[in-house]
């Protein structure tokens, strides 16, 4: 689980960064999962989902949801080794 953009730090409301940096991130995983296989002589697969969080003063991760509905959706129906974007 990771996470972008919780703070003023790293929110960026205009240009958006925080969610660049985590599509960066979710590349950099796939890159790392296929060196590990190629090294390991492994087959490990990876789906990543990309979910939502409420709330801007104290962030909470809505387990109820739609955004929770979509995603377990998008991961049980989803490709593996690729990035899923609702």
């Amino acid at each position: 689980m990771a996470a972008s953009g919780l703070n003023a730090a790293t929110y960026d409301r205009e240009g958006r960064r925080h969610i660049a940096a985590l599509a960066d991130y979710a590349m950099h995983l796939m890159e790392q999962m296929k060196y590990i296989n190629e090294h390991s002589f492994n087959n490990f697969q990876m789906k990543i989902v990309v979910a939502g969080v409420i709330g801007a003063r104290k962030p909470q991760y809505d387990i109820w949801g739609n955004t929770v509905n979509v995603s377990s959706r998008m991961d049980s129906t989803g490709v593996p080794d690729r990035i899923q974007v609702s």
